[in-house]
């Protein structure tokens, strides 16, 4: 996914609740390790950001566009209220 507005934008990973930053112009992917034949991911974009619901797989990474991992809390702003 990619953040084509010019603000930050927060990308939630659920069900663990995690936070990952984009800037204005930055690309993230989440991965994740799921058979071919289930359903990996449900995205949800609201206006605190984008929601990804990760349905079958026990655990997800998000990288960032050079596959650079994006850990929880990469880029958080200081008054994001966390």
């Amino acid at each position: 996914m990619s953040n084509e507005t010019d603000s930050m934008l927060c990308l939630w990973v659920e069900p663990w609740g995690t936070d990952h930053w984009m800037r204005p112009g930055e690309e993230f992917s989440v991965v994740t390790e799921t058979g071919p034949e289930e359903s990996p991911f449900n995205v949800v974009v609201h206006a605190q950001g984008i929601t990804v619901w990760v349905n079958s797989a026990n655990s997800s990474e998000v990288f960032d566009k050079k596959g650079n991992p994006a850990p929880c809390g990469h880029q958080r702003p200081a008054n994001a209220g966390f």
